[in-house]
């Protein structure tokens, strides 16, 4: 079983123990520890870039008891995101609700007002950008009172963000925004954790020359089985069904396979993915796809089965998540 592997396990039960210093208070009194529960997203997410519409399916993996499906939401308008990892956190005893990142990200995003993509690279943050710190500060807020050693490779994130838009002038992109985090060992067994700023990584359009085609990402990465489109490559049984189904499906899978996505037709690819899904994974797994097409338009083809969360109302006087 590797790092990632026991960090989710241990996520997914009562052991986020948040206690200051493990020396007495002033006053001679122990402070009390609080137990958080983190319950995560995880699954697949397949990304499609067609003829004037991106497509975003979404499946989930159960790692363990009381794990979510990758979260996925419209962020504004022309914008998706899809949020894995360490989800929902919940402070037991408490009385107080929740919190689920997603909820707060969405809540985030309507405080930026308008989308804007036209920021001037060194002068002025890009709202891809904005939208990475202001998940970030929703992360530090939850992990603020994190002060045992967590068994992570500083190279596995604790949170993923998959960003999806469309620009005019541009086009459809895709980033993958990685949280991790760094840990400082300050003496019995305390240690400071800090949240580092998300990596960026272009996913889509890729480089010059590269195939333009189906493209994945998985929380946790140890997720095993082929990709989506390493099972269309195989041709694999399940998937020539789905294929050979219409003409239509046959001609826009074509594409995918040739590295050419953007000539596929947005319909017969949504058709596909609604097909071949279910057709190539358990019974009960939980699975939803959206499309986002070049009007900037976010519409449901498959919606989730879980409700989506409210954010909490927040407080009077509270500060702007994007003021650092």
């Amino acid at each position: 079983m590797n790092r990632q592997r026991r960090f989710l396990i241990l996520l997914s039960t009562l052991i986020v123990v948040g206690v200051s210093l493990a020396a007495l208070s002033a006053s001679g009194q122990e402070e009390t520890a609080a137990e958080v529960v983190v319950n995560l997203a995880a699954g697949r997410v397949d990304v499609c870039v067609a003829k004037g519409a991106m497509l975003v399916a979404t499946t989930d993996e159960k790692v363990e008891m009381g794990s979510h499906p990758p979260e996925m939401e419209a962020l504004g308008i022309g914008r998706l995101g899809v949020l894995l990892g360490a989800v929902e956190w919940i402070s037991p005893g408490t009385g107080t609700p929740p919190v689920r990142l997603d909820a707060e990200l969405d809540h985030a995003v309507q405080q930026m007002g308008p989308v804007d993509n036209n920021g001037i690279a060194g002068q002025e943050a890009t709202d891809v950008e904005n939208i990475g710190v202001a998940l970030l500060e929703q992360v530090r807020a939850v992990t603020k009172n994190i002060h045992h050693k967590i068994d992570l490779d500083p190279d596995d994130p604790l949170v993923e963000l998959v960003l999806a838009d469309y620009q005019d002038a541009y086009g459809f992109e895709v980033w993958l925004l990685k949280y991790r985090i760094q840990q400082k060992a300050l003496g019995n067994d305390y240690y400071d954790t800090r949240v580092l700023r998300p990596a960026y990584v272009q996913l889509y359009p890729p480089e010059k020359g590269q195939p333009r085609t189906l493209m994945e990402v998985r929380y946790p990465s140890e997720i095993l089985g082929p990709t989506l489109l390493e099972w269309l490559k195989q041709n694999d049984p399940r998937l020539q069904k789905v294929r050979e189904s219409s003409s239509q499906i046959f001609e826009a899978t074509g594409h995918l396979l040739e590295g050419e996505s953007p000539k596929a037709r947005p319909d017969e690819i949504g058709q596909f993915l609604r097909e071949a899904l279910p057709a190539l994974h358990a019974p009960g797994t939980r699975m939803a796809i959206a499309e986002l097409n070049d009007s900037k338009e976010f519409v449901w083809l498959v919606q989730p089965t879980e409700p989506r969360p409210a954010a909490a109302p927040a407080e009077a006087g509270a500060p702007s998540l994007l003021k650092h």
